[in-house]
């Protein structure tokens, strides 16, 4: 977790340092992404310890329309450990795929502050070794489907005349989650570098 926020806090420095221009309208745009993803979502179990960040990428294309845009996005919210006991019970794993809009507006300096709102599709998985089963039958492997809401916020400088660099800011809220029969709700925050190739 120190080494993704030396290299979020290293990427992000250069992205305040540049003087390039900021994405211009009318652009179609492809990027890749890393950062760490925080939640609470990992077990609804108190009495069990889990994880609470992990690492996370995600990949992402759209095109802005003056400051307006359109934003697909498909977002990997990091792999989960939940132990008890000292021992490890399960794995979760959460995926999304996103559909959002998008606001940029330019800030000077090259900069630009850009802000989406969208919906994901979200899927939630929880594997549960072979003694687990036995001793944790409410932990037997689950898959959940939803639908949550995304915003988003963030900075944007070009590096050169197609390639951006964003430091963004994205919250999935109420992922559907299930363990066994049991269903629950929770949050998803990530915080990412991102390298956006412009066309």
């Amino acid at each position: 977790m120190k080494k993704t926020a030396i290299l979020i806090a290293a990427l992000a420095g250069v992205l305040l340092a540049s003087h390039a221009q900021a994405q211009q309208p009318g652009q179609i745009y492809f990027g890749i992404g890393y950062g760490e993803v925080w939640t609470d979502g990992a077990s609804p179990f108190d009495n069990t310890v889990d994880d609470d960040s992990e690492a996370g990428a995600k990949i992402y294309a759209g095109r802005m329309w003056e400051r307006f845009g359109l934003e697909v996005g498909f977002y990997y919210l990091g792999k989960y450990d939940v132990s008890f006991g000292g021992a490890q019970i399960a794995e979760t794993q959460t995926t999304a795929t996103a559909v959002s809009g998008v606001m940029a507006i330019p800030l000077g300096g090259g900069l630009s502050f850009h802000a989406k709102l969208g919906l994901a599709f979200t899927y939630h998985e929880i594997e549960c070794p072979g003694v687990c089963v036995a001793l944790s039958p409410q932990l037997a492997n689950t898959t959940k489907r939803g639908i949550s809401g995304l915003l988003g916020v963030g900075l944007g400088a070009q590096l050169g005349e197609s390639v951006l660099v964003r430091v963004d800011y994205e919250h999935i809220g109420n992922v559907h989650h299930a363990v066994g029969a049991f269903e629950y709700r929770d949050a998803y925050d990530m915080l990412s570098v991102n390298l956006q190739f412009n066309f």
